[in-house]
């Protein structure tokens, strides 16, 4: 479903919660909708994508891409591929061999805390979209990104990057939220139920193509 079809039936399930004097903010059930998608990807690991990174001559720090499990980083090279470079905790003893290196050729990335990337040696020169990295993400505002990699303003008619099986789930779990904004306790535990199935739908689902984590 894109995000239209999506508030249609959010809308259609909980008929009461929407299209009243309570429901004046437009941009209500967007927001609704953004955080379930994020939490149904954070809970079952649905969600596997990639993001580019631009590289900065001299530069070795950069912030994060909006993924919350990084599971590959690979570097651009001249022939357009990308190589897989070697992926670090900064607590690693490893890394250790990396913090001094005044090397000329980028091998290796270093995780640092929650929110920062270090490439190890720092790139000599600038280039675009010299970094690819793959990991388990959350949908956020940003549902589709053109053919250059850049993020297009969410739109009703972007298709949900969520796997299909969790559509509904993202229906009931919206509803859930809009009933706990509402304190409707006559339907909160109703789509609270509806809501836990799903999401574990969801998880068998990547558990069975072996989408899950360790």
């Amino acid at each position: 479903m894109n995000l239209g079809e999506i508030k249609q039936k959010v809308r259609m399930v909980g008929l009461h919660h929407f299209g009243s004097k309570q429901d004046l903010d437009p941009f209500g059930l967007e927001y609704l909708i953004i955080e379930t998608a994020n939490e149904i990807a954070r809970k079952t690991d649905c969600l596997f994508g990639r993001r580019y990174l631009d590289l900065v001559a001299n530069q070795s720090e950069y912030c994060s891409p909006d993924m919350y499990r990084i599971r590959g980083v690979f570097l651009l090279q001249t022939d357009g591929t990308y190589q897989r470079i070697k992926l670090l905790d900064y607590a690693d003893r490893k890394a250790d061999v990396y913090r001094m290196n005044t090397g000329v050729q980028l091998d290796a990335c270093i995780l640092m805390g929650m929110n920062r990337l270090g490439f190890k040696p720092a790139p000599t020169d600038a280039l675009n979209n010299g970094i690819m990295i793959e990991g388990y993400c959350q949908p956020g505002s940003i549902w589709q990104y053109d053919v250059n990699g850049n993020p297009v303003a969410l739109a009703d008619s972007h298709e949900c990057p969520l796997p299909d099986v969790s559509h509904d789930c993202l229906v009931y779990g919206t509803l859930y939220k809009r009933a706990m904004q509402m304190k409707d306790a006559d339907v909160l535990q109703m789509f609270k139920i509806e809501f836990n199935e799903r999401i574990g739908q969801v998880e068998s689902y990547a558990a069975t193509y072996g989408r899950r984590t360790v």
